[in-house]
């Protein structure tokens, strides 16, 4: 399905069009007017503590890193009542979809992404932080193959799952990218966020995921430690 026209203004930005929504909002395609420069901009669907708190939080998880395989944030706006959070667009394709458009390719394909996934996430990391819902739709690769890591509204400071502290949020994620320490509810860290990129591997190579099926499924099989 093409992406939905939605031409309206947002303070500067002139907003294209609608890219895709997920559980806490909306991202559009829009132009920067001051700077001439296309963007993703990321509203929310209503506002809420919850979802306020959420979309401050994706903005401050990466908002200082500067990593070529890390997608770029620019602005956290508050404009007449409405917050959104502006970013670099990424005109590109899923990872999966990159892969598995030319088979002949495959292979060296999957190589280099997943070897930039990596180099992204070994960032992330080293700053501190976990993602926490790698999976391959929010995995871009454009035009020159360059690959970017979106979305990180779930991210959380790797320091707050320390032994010393309780964890008490309960299953984040999507579960058919969890690990199953995350499908039990427990405290996540780096190797879950690793198990995800290993589920995208197995996603490129096979065209399907390992595990299938309804949410409730899916988490019953992975407390259980194998898909059925």
């Amino acid at each position: 399905m093409p992406p939905r026209r939605a031409s309206r203004m947002l303070g500067r930005y002139h907003v294209v069009r609608r890219l895709g929504s997920g559980a806490m909002g909306v991202v559009f395609e829009a132009i920067d007017t001051e700077r001439d420069e296309k963007v993703a901009l990321k509203t929310l669907h209503k506002l809420d503590p919850s979802a306020l708190y959420r979309l401050k939080n994706e903005f401050r998880a990466v908002a200082d890193l500067a990593h070529p395989n890390l997608v770029t944030l620019h602005e956290l706006v508050s404009y007449r009542g409405q917050w959104f959070m502006t970013m670099e667009f990424i005109d590109g394709v899923s990872i999966v979809e990159h892969v598995r458009d030319q088979p002949s390719r495959g292979a060296e394909r999957t190589r280099n992404a997943l070897r930039q996934l990596a180099r992204g996430l070994m960032a992330l990391h080293g700053a501190g932080k976990l993602h926490r819902d790698v999976k391959s739709p929010n995995v871009l690769v454009d035009a020159a193959e360059r690959v970017v890591l979106l979305d990180f509204g779930l991210a959380a400071d790797s320091y707050v799952y320390s032994v010393d502290k309780t964890y008490d949020e309960g299953i984040l994620g999507t579960p058919a990218y969890m690990s199953p320490e995350q499908a039990c509810g427990e405290q996540p860290t780096p190797a879950s966020d690793w198990y995800a990129v290993g589920v995208i591997l197995y996603e490129c190579l096979c065209g399907d995921l390992p595990y299938t099926g309804s949410t409730l499924k899916i988490i019953a099989e992975k407390q259980q430690g194998e898909p059925r």
